[in-house]
């Protein structure tokens, strides 16, 4: 379990848009036609036919957690430099407004894509960014920027900085500059020097501690500090692996390197203020809170990260818990905090992906129930009362199959064969999936069928691939899309179709109410955003053309 923090040495950058999943049932021939398209113009694509927001050749767009912002570079190159990831890119920032009606403001030079070169506080007020980056050294000048004043000009406040976050609350700011850790109030400080030789730092989720680890070199401990003083740092433990902090900001757990000389560590719990650690386990290797933070889940007795051992749920103080699994990967808390759910006798790569029995139990004290077997992935419904998954079926022909389970149910129920992606609407009422694809998933159906008929119509887990299909209540929403976002509400979703040429994709908004749908555009780049909770704009770029740059598309059905 990583620690929640943001650094700059870390080169990949996930799409907001859906994830596409693995697989896909063998044997669909005909390829599915198209959303219809404007016509092409001469070279290949139409002109944009959004509005356009800001000029240039943009690359990286990425929008505020309010997604009133947008930031973007212009005039990106790869440093010609051995050795760098072939994503890296560095340019010129620009950040807009997504409403329009404003000029872009020029941010700085030698900017960055890496996670940490552009990074919004959590509540949208001000944008953190490095500039004069060196791939070499992996560090850039620090600066903040206020968005909501047209007239502010960026702030730098370090220089050499290699890692920064914000807190949770958007008050504080902790950075390393050159070596030295950092803390301050947003948006200028002062900042004060907490620690030298910090690998990795966390805020507490209520803003009122900053946790942090040293270098192997310097011990590898784990220190912490109150933001509101930051006097002399309370030591935790040295030797220290990964760490998380509670939702409630009351427990923090963290591993130790265990002394029998074994890659696993040892699991502490100390209760905040007191700070005062306790050993709970032995053999670790994933630890998680609950969203709550009322519960401790742990693997326990692991002899190596390939067999992590039994999983171990308990009270967040790190009190005895049940042992409900062995073998176990990918633990996830229902989003209420209710359930718990994991795969157990997991079977790590060469098997794509891996694979496990997915099992669920209810808390405080229900049973362990088996839900499917060969099951690379699963995600719960919003309210925490359903859940969704893959199962790799082997026989009579080889599918990747969806399942879902209503928690209290006796089994789970097939929903669709030859699932390649799926996701619960933003309510949780139904399940989208993309299906029937070609091109190795670059076009597919998008299907809607709603959670409840899928468990009451669907065939029960365990029929034969070959005698289940599109369950009865299951709704086409689109032919041949390659990924697809559901707004806020839930009531449309931004599709994007994979062109035959370049890496570009068309741009399409439907109505999931009305089944309507209107091509935005032609031959942009992804991702694309939803801006609003209606979806009624998408902010997109376009990298063609006489006019590329940022553009913004209403008027969706």
């Amino acid at each position: 379990m990583a620690v929640r923090s943001v650094s700059v040495q870390v080169v990949v950058l996930s799409s907001v848009l859906v994830a596409l999943g693995a697989g896909c049932k063998r044997g669909h021939e005909e390829a599915k036609a198209p959303a219809p398209a404007a016509p092409a113009a001469p070279g290949g694509a139409a002109a944009p036919e959004g509005t356009l927001l800001a000029a240039g050749n943009a690359q990286d767009l990425r929008l505020s957690p309010d997604r009133r912002w947008a930031v973007y570079l212009v005039q990106a190159k790869k440093p010609a430099l051995d050795g760098i990831p072939p994503q890296m890119r560095l340019g010129s920032a620009r950040v807009v407004s997504t409403a329009g009606g404003a000029e872009p403001r020029a941010l700085g030079d030698g900017v960055s894509n890496v996670p940490g070169g552009m990074l919004f506080t959590p509540d949208s007020h001000y944008l953190l960014y490095l500039t004069g980056y060196s791939p070499a050294g992996q560090s850039g000048d620090l600066n903040v920027l206020a968005l909501q004043d047209q007239d502010a000009a960026p702030q730098r406040v370090g220089r050499g900085v290699t890692y920064l976050l914000p807190s949770r609350d958007s008050k504080h700011l902790a950075f390393v500059e050159e070596g030295v850790l950092k803390v301050g109030a947003l948006p200028a400080g002062p900042f004060q020097e907490v620690a030298r030789d910090v690998a990795t730092a966390d805020f507490s989720p209520d803003g009122q501690w900053l946790l942090y680890t040293r270098r192997l070199t310097a011990g590898g401990g784990l220190e912490v500090v109150s933001t509101a003083k930051p006097t002399a740092p309370h030591k935790l433990g040295t030797q220290v692996g990964n760490f998380t902090v509670a939702s409630d900001s009351k427990h923090v757990a963290f591993q130790v390197r265990s002394t029998d000389g074994s890659s696993l560590y040892d699991l502490y719990v100390a209760g905040f203020p007191e700070l005062q650690p306790k050993r709970i386990a032995g053999g670790t290797h994933r630890f998680l809170f609950s969203p709550d933070g009322k519960w401790l889940a742990r693997t326990e007795n692991g002899k190596s990260p390939q067999e992590s051992g039994s999983v171990v749920v308990g009270p967040a103080s790190g009190a005895p818990g049940r042992t409900l699994g062995e073998r176990v990967e990918n633990i996830t808390f229902s989003p209420d905090s209710r359930a718990v759910a994991f795969l157990a006798r997991f079977v790590p790569p060469p098997e794509p992906g891996g694979v496990g029995t997915l099992t669920l139990a209810q808390l405080p004290d229900g049973e362990p129930k088996k839900l499917g077997f060969r099951v690379p992935n699963y995600r719960f419904s919003p309210d925490g009362k359903r859940l969704a998954f893959l199962s790799r079926v082997t026989k009579p022909v080889y599918s990747v199959d969806l399942f879902t389970y209503a928690l209290g149910e006796e089994k789970a129920a097939r929903a669709q064969s030859g699932v390649f992606g799926y996701g619960f609407s933003t309510k949780g009422e139904s399940l989208v999936f993309r299906t029937n694809c070609i091109r190795q998933g670059r076009s597919c159906d998008l299907l809607e069928v709603p959670a409840e008929a899928a468990q009451a119509a669907a065939p029960q887990a365990g029929a034969a691939a070959a005698d289940v299909g599109t369950t009865p209540a299951a709704r086409k929403l689109a032919d041949g899309i390659y990924t697809y976002e559901l707004s806020e509400d839930g009531r449309r979703a931004l599709v994007s179709y994979a062109r035959m040429e370049a890496n570009r994709f068309d741009l399409a908004v439907l109505n999931l109410e009305s089944g309507k749908q209107r091509t935005l555009d032609q031959g942009v780049q992804l991702p694309a955003f939803f801006v609003g909770e209606d979806g009624g704009r998408v902010v997109y770029v376009v990298d063609h053309g006489q006019t590329p740059g940022v553009y913004a598309a209403g008027d969706v059905p």
